[in-house]
């Protein structure tokens, strides 16, 4: 199972991350979700739908 950790990490690196709610990372304000897999518009039903979860997940752990 992945950890909120981990889909915040990811997320943070992930060449692919798109904020579900626009292009405008600047709406993240205070109070507001920080960057994660969670709300990525590529994250659909548990997982990345442009399977790229895995390979940023790799690269985190070699680092």
């Amino acid at each position: 199972m992945v950890s909120k950790m981990q889909l915040h990490a990811v997320g943070e690196a992930c060449p692919g991350y798109s904020y579900i709610g626009g292009d405008d990372l600047s709406s993240l304000d205070e109070g507001k979700e920080p960057v994660s897999c969670e709300n990525c518009i590529h994250w659909v039903r548990g997982r990345c739908d442009i399977d790229l979860f895995d390979e940023v997940l790799s690269s985190l752990d070699q680092t």
